[in-house]
């Protein structure tokens, strides 16, 4: 049997882990233009990371479901994983319908604080500077 407080520790030390690599994943993908991708990429990693799912042999113990999934697949097949695979897909769903939804919640600002303008109509009205003498 699994002691109870290695088990704890092991998710402390998961959880930890994993919200710094979370947040490196989200300053890596800040600079993306498109906002709904941004925040897709944004809420799916954090959702691929922490999303739980019960341990296949063990059900009063829950892992992460990627890792779990991937490991189940190795060792017991894809008809074991399937659980985790259907976790993890409903996880990246709900990720992309939150993903539309921040994008229209949250539009991009300029550092005017006004919308950023489409890239057509910003590149119509830019001009080069002169290097020259003129």
């Amino acid at each position: 049997m699994v002691d109870m407080s290695d088990y704890k520790l092991a998710w402390q030390v998961y959880l930890g882990v994993g919200l710094l690599a979370g947040l490196i994943w989200c300053m890596l993908l800040r600079r993306v233009q498109i906002g709904v991708v941004r925040y897709w990429l944004m809420i799916a990693g954090v959702v691929f990371l922490f999303l739980p799912a019960r341990h296949p042999d063990v059900a009063e113990l829950w892992v992460p479901s990627a890792g779990a999934a991937v490991l189940t697949i190795f060792t017991d097949g894809v008809a074991k994983a399937v659980p985790m695979l259907i976790i993890i897909v409903a996880g990246q769903i709900l990720a992309l319908v939150l993903g539309v939804v921040l994008a229209f919640v949250f539009p991009r600002q300029n550092r005017d604080g006004n919308k950023v303008a489409s890239s057509k109509v910003a590149a119509s009205g830019r001009t080069e500077p002169s290097i020259g003498s003129d």
